[in-house]
């Protein structure tokens, strides 16, 4: 019995996988071929991180015990690709793998870093002293993770601590402790769309003493010296970095909100996984960097075939592939979700073509 499956390459090689993988189960003598010439496969690069059963059932960026985690690798030049949501059907967004940042607040604390003046190199060591009490890794990947996600300030925070105990394998301290107090107003940090410059200068006039006055003693002289630090490097009209200020000025501005010793939100398992597979693709520097070839390859070893025509075949989805890579991948996973959720009635009319 064969089934033919025309359409884009990551919906007929995923439902032909699936297919043979089903049959090979119940032993059935079942082959599949696509329509179409292997040599047109659109590469899907990685360095990519999503959470997907399908993907991961089908061979792609699969690390055995990590469950449905995919991680692919790539050139440690391109953004890391990430979705929050199962199976990829969200927002995607770009975490840096070089060390440059790709939100605008990595990148001001890069230049900070790397600016050889006084001023700076001070208000550099105050910042990483701020991170530690965050209990975030001062590394560029993971302030895209902490300001950059499409989600909640909190919950931004506890992925990018969830992230952070991945790479130094250490619990840290309980963030929350270091509040004293909460349920504050303050409209200076917890409005999203402030200025870092606003928020400077309402710290110079006392406008953050609400904020302020709901931290421990210790946390409080950290933000505080550093505050003064960016205002220091920030004098005159050097707005260049002050795109920091605002984004930690919102992460205070929510932590302040809970009260004393509470617990961080929890987050959901895939968004979860794919903060701890974050530390695992930026240190990935071997395995298959093409998703579109994992499926190929897979394909090929359980024995589907090509052929350059067909009759009548099963049409799955057939839209091509975008450039963009961060197109190319929400292309790719919607092709393969969509082409399992066809598996089950493409299944039935070829087992019971009657019903």
């Amino acid at each position: 019995m064969k089934v033919v499956l025309a359409g884009s390459w990551p919906a007929t090689l995923t439902a032909g996988i699936l297919i043979l993988s089903r049959s090979r189960s119940f032993g059935i003598p079942l082959s599949v071929v696509v329509v179409g010439d292997v040599k047109t496969v659109p590469p899907v690069m990685g360095p990519a991180v999503v959470h997907s059963h399908v993907l991961s059932s089908c061979g792609v960026g699969r690390d055995l015990g990590q469950g449905p985690l995919v991680v692919v690798p790539g050139r440690p030049i391109d953004p890391v690709l990430m979705c929050l949501h199962p199976h990829g059907e969200g927002e995607w967004f770009s975490v840096d793998s070089s060390g440059l940042g790709c939100h605008p607040a990595t990148q001001a604390f890069v230049r900070i870093v790397r600016d050889p003046r006084p001023a700076s190199r001070h208000a550099a060591a105050l910042l990483r002293r701020l991170f530690r009490w965050l209990g975030v890794p001062a590394e560029p990947g993971l302030l895209d993770l902490l300001f950059g996600a499409p989600a909640p300030a909190l919950t931004r925070i506890s992925l990018a601590l969830r992230a952070g105990q991945a790479m130094t394998g250490e619990s840290g301290g309980v963030l929350t402790q270091t509040t004293r107090s909460g349920g504050v107003d303050c409209p200076l940090v917890q409005n999203e769309e402030i200025s870092g410059r606003a928020i400077l200068d309402g710290w110079v006039d006392g406008e953050l003493e609400a904020a302020l006055s709901c931290l421990s003693v210790g946390a409080r002289m950290a933000v505080e010296d550093w505050l003064e630090a960016m205002t220091v490097l920030s004098a005159g009209d050097d707005d260049r970095d002050v795109a920091l200020v605002a984004a930690m000025g919102e992460l205070l501005g929510n932590l302040v909100i809970l009260p004393p010793g509470c617990m961080m939100p929890p987050t959901d398992a895939a968004a979860d996984a794919v903060a701890n597979g974050l530390v695992r693709v930026l240190g990935a520097r071997g395995g298959e960097t093409d998703a579109n070839k994992s499926l190929l390859d897979i394909y090929r070893f359980l024995g589907g075939r090509f052929v350059e025509h067909a009759t009548y075949p099963y049409q799955l989805n057939s839209d091509p592939a975008p450039d963009d890579r961060e197109a190319r991948w929400r292309w790719f996973v919607e092709s393969v979700v969509g082409a399992s959720r066809s598996v089950d009635d493409l299944w039935q009319s070829v087992m019971d073509p009657a019903s």
